[in-house]
């Protein structure tokens, strides 16, 4: 499909558009873009944040959860829309900047334990803490060549898993 809306853009500047969202950056962005997306992300965050309880749960199995009065599907319902919510207004203002929910997470794993519900807030601030400061990489290293923030974050989140994966694999 983004093949498709490449191909059919109106003009090469909407292209060149298109491409610039698709690596992710933070530059020209406002308290505006801020206002606008943090609604959904609120809601979204507050969603998840709802789900501590049946996270926890979930570690032990789906049966032993239900066992547990969780109600896994109003659960997966929940954790959707939350995630949808906030990771879709943050796409929305800043592009496809990937390895960050996926990184993150298991680098703080050791740090605050394997509960989820411990691990929720630990990965929104290391997270945050990721992208600041591949950000601000961003702009001291190659200030007159725009490069972007998606580009740094594949560059530093693609070894790291490929190294988890690996190290899982092998056992260590």
């Amino acid at each position: 499909m983004t093949s498709l809306v490449l191909n059919l853009s109106p003009n090469p500047y909407a292209a060149n558009e298109i491409i610039f969202w698709m690596m992710g950056s933070l530059a020209d962005r406002s308290w505006l873009h801020v206002a606008i997306a943090a609604p959904f992300m609120a809601c979204g965050w507050w969603l998840i944040a709802s789900t501590r309880r049946g996270l926890d749960a979930l570690t032990l199995g789906e049966d032993a959860a239900a066992s547990m009065g969780i109600d896994l599907n109003r659960l997966r319902l929940r954790l959707v829309i939350g995630v949808a919510a906030s990771v879709g207004a943050a796409t929305a203002v800043a592009g496809a900047i990937g390895f960050v929910g996926l990184v993150v997470p298991h680098l703080l794993r050791r740090a605050v334990g394997a509960r989820p519900a411990a691990l929720l807030a630990a990965s929104a601030l290391g997270g945050a803490a990721m992208v600041l400061a591949a950000d601000i990489a961003v702009r001291l290293i190659l200030p007159a060549r725009d490069l972007k923030l998606g580009v740094v974050m594949a560059l530093i989140g693609a070894p790291v898993f490929l190294r988890m994966i690996w190290r899982q694999r092998s056992g260590q």
